[in-house]
């Protein structure tokens, strides 16, 4: 792009769409939309050729490291790479059953209570606030540390779910890849929210992990995956943690949803976003255990908490699942840009993080 031209839409209506697949066709929408989603002017690597080239030179038996420096200079930081095998091995195992198997204790519980149990069953490794350590900055591999064990969480709570077993290997794979982000996130706030009350939404304190706690100031140290300074990578992201703790936090602070709905919200979410994802037969499976688990919810109401009236209070939880979908949506159009203009040199061996590298690097900024 040049600091002098003028650009004109090609198709006349500055209406183009901007994609992975059709970023190129059109200069002015797609400087307008990074414009549109915070991106500055002064940020543009103004004349910078998109597919640079070596500078020819007469010498022709360069040593290998010579070569490799050359090249990095040319193309900036190399791709980092993490081997996920093993992780992406255990996660379909737990998923197919072939380890860890199903609780007999949830043989003559209904699919509310086993929700329920297996959530309380991961919440009490839970460390108390004087027993967690306070975290301000934390590298992105340690973050990936971090990730990888609250996705074992997610795949054997969903495990434990019959109506979840109904679907077949492949099924299970992609409805996983689908809402274990989505889930652990909005667990760990409410969890934040149930430890620390307001100093949750005062203090911007969460509870990163059972054993590790965030605040003002935190932040990650995206150097190993990027060329471009971590300040800069915040402000990309930057908007994202306020609406978690406007429209989520303060909700769940005032509601202090019991552990049985957390389980019943988790639920619904879950099913919710494979269901889009998905659709067919997840839909109808999701649909029916939808209507089961609002059932078992009023069950649990009248015999639990004698509570007959709780219509309004059924709405204000589901508003606050449908604030947790709309947040992660609002965050694709910047995620995309940050493909589009490959912000992180970031690749995988395995396809879990490849599709979900989006939601990753929404979850770590600025915050959390």
């Amino acid at each position: 792009m040049g600091r002098q031209k003028k650009y004109q839409c090609r198709g006349g209506k500055e209406k183009c769409a901007v994609s992975s697949t059709d970023r190129y066709q059109c200069r002015l929408c797609r400087f307008n939309k990074c414009v549109e989603l915070g991106m500055t002017p002064e940020n543009v690597q103004w004349h910078r050729d998109s597919f640079p080239k070596p500078k020819k030179s007469s010498k022709i038996d360069y040593q290998k490291s010579e070569n490799e420096k050359a090249e990095s200079l040319v193309l900036g930081k190399p791709r980092t790479v993490m081997d996920l095998s093993k992780l992406s091995g255990k996660i379909r195992d737990i998923l197919n059953e072939k380890s860890g198997g199903i609780d007999p204790k949830t043989k003559k519980m209904n699919s509310l209570e086993i929700a329920d149990y297996c959530l309380r069953k991961w919440r009490n490794q839970q460390r108390p606030e004087e027993q967690m350590e306070s975290v301000e900055t934390l590298p992105i591999r340690q973050m990936f540390g971090i990730f990888e064990k609250q996705m074992i969480v997610v795949a054997e709570w969903l495990i434990q779910q019959p109506d979840f077993r109904l679907l077949d290997a492949t099924e299970r794979w992609q409805y996983f890849k689908a809402m274990w982000n989505m889930w652990r996130r909005f667990e760990r706030f409410a969890m934040s929210v149930q430890m620390f009350g307001t100093r949750t939404i005062e203090q911007n304190k969460i509870a990163i992990s059972c054993e590790q706690i965030i605040t003002i100031g935190f932040h990650i140290d995206f150097t190993e995956i990027t060329d471009i300074d971590n300040e800069r990578v915040q402000k990309m992201f930057h908007g994202g943690i306020q609406k978690m703790l406007d429209e989520v936090a303060k909700p769940l602070f005032d509601l202090r949803p019991s552990s049985m709905e957390m389980a019943y919200m988790l639920t619904q979410m879950s099913w919710q976003v494979a269901g889009k994802k998905m659709q067919g037969k997840v839909v109808e499976i999701g649909e029916r255990v939808c209507d089961e688990m609002a059932n078992h919810l009023h069950t649990y109401y009248l015999q639990n908490e004698q509570r007959s009236n709780y219509a309004a209070r059924l709405v204000k939880l589901m508003n606050v699942v449908n604030a947790v979908n709309k947040i992660h949506m609002e965050k694709r159009e910047v995620l995309e840009l940050a493909r589009i203009f490959d912000v992180f040199k970031f690749s995988s061996s395995r396809s879990i993080f490849k599709q979900n590298f989006d939601n990753i690097i929404f979850l770590m900024s600025p915050h959390l």
